[in-house]
């Protein structure tokens, strides 16, 4: 069946030359699979190389975004260019600056190479809490450094003048590091922040993927796209399913939002005066990821690009978790 998919994908596309920034991470990294699979030329431009890059068939070079001569040498003959290389980490002072630079770096090895589209990943963080469906012209509201940092980014790409698409993603999961440190809090019990009752949206990164090769199409040239699975579920209803899928009891324990920041601004002011990393997870930026309202509209995305979700949220976790431990 994923093969089937795969074969209908690469059937509208013509072949092209495509760079990806970050193309070794947990997204860029599934994206270059899909993009071979689709008979594209695939670059990846990441920090360091890959052996699963590699073994992909993908070419690969090393460097930094802010490295402006080796950028714009690497986008030579480039097509499109997905750029999904971002500093995420909100205890870093430097996170929001970089993030604005390497955008600008991008931004001017496209307009030496002539390269023919931009494709951005963003965030639905730019829109912070939206308890009616958010759609692509709704105004800017960001809460966090990180969303702050990619307003600023998706306002320099829209005034450059180059073909863009910006894709707005909400919360993405599947098998990766962050997501199993989530299913090892939940076999320990951790407890509900709050009242658990707000409603979100979540994507498998598998339609994340689908998404993204979809705007390969020439009818998403200078476009702003939200991406979302289908899904709405409450917080306590995402803990539930997750708790059903490993075999665990839900957790009946709530803590009040207040406690949980101020124990998460302990953390963080401990560990400046430490110089350590905070835990991702402790971060107040994290909490307010999960007390927030973000409901998405994905018609738009569905109208014009033919995006349909594959994987509700049961059918996620479940192929999440036997990804992680199973396979």
């Amino acid at each position: 069946m994923e093969y089937l998919h795969f074969l209908w994908v690469r059937l509208w596309a013509d072949t092209m030359k495509i760079l990806i920034t970050g193309g070794s991470g947990f997204l860029g990294s599934c994206l270059a699979k899909q993009l071979l699979l689709g008979g594209h030329s695939v670059i990846v431009y990441s920090r360091h190389k890959s052996e699963t890059i590699k073994k992909m068939g993908a070419e690969q070079v090393a460097g930094e975004v802010s490295d402006e001569v080796k950028l714009a040498s690497a986008f030579k003959g480039i097509d499109i260019v997905y750029h999904l290389a971002a500093n995420l980490d909100e205890s870093n002072p430097k996170m929001y600056r970089q993030n604005i630079e390497t955008t600008k770096n991008v931004i001017s090895a496209c307009k030496k190479n002539k390269v023919k589209r931009l494709i951005f990943a963003s965030s639905i963080g730019v829109l912070g809490y939206t308890k009616t469906p958010a759609t692509e012209d709704m105004p800017y509201n960001p809460t966090t450094r990180y969303e702050k940092s990619k307003v600023e980014c998706e306002k320099l790409i829209k005034a450059s003048g180059i073909m863009y698409t910006i894709s707005r993603i909400t919360i993405v999961y599947g098998a990766n590091r962050f997501w199993k440190q989530i299913f090892s809090a939940v076999k320990k019990g951790y407890p509900v922040i709050g009242s658990g009752r707000n409603y979100w949206h979540l994507v498998y990164v598998d339609d994340v993927i689908d998404a993204l090769y979809l705007m390969l199409k020439d009818k998403a040239e200078n476009q702003i796209y939200h991406i979302a699975d289908g899904d709405l579920h409450t917080y306590l209803e995402t803990y539930k399913i997750i708790s059903e899928t490993i075999g665990v009891p839900e957790s009946k324990k709530h803590v009040p939002v207040v406690i949980v920041k101020a124990m998460a601004l302990l953390h963080e002011t401990k560990c400046r005066i430490l110089n350590q990393k905070p835990n991702v997870t402790k971060m107040t930026s994290s909490i307010d990821r999960l007390i927030r309202e973000r409901t998405v509209s994905i018609d738009k995305a569905q109208k014009e690009l033919g995006y349909n979700p594959r994987y509700d949220l049961k059918t996620g976790m479940k192929k999440t978790y036997d990804c992680l431990y199973l396979i």
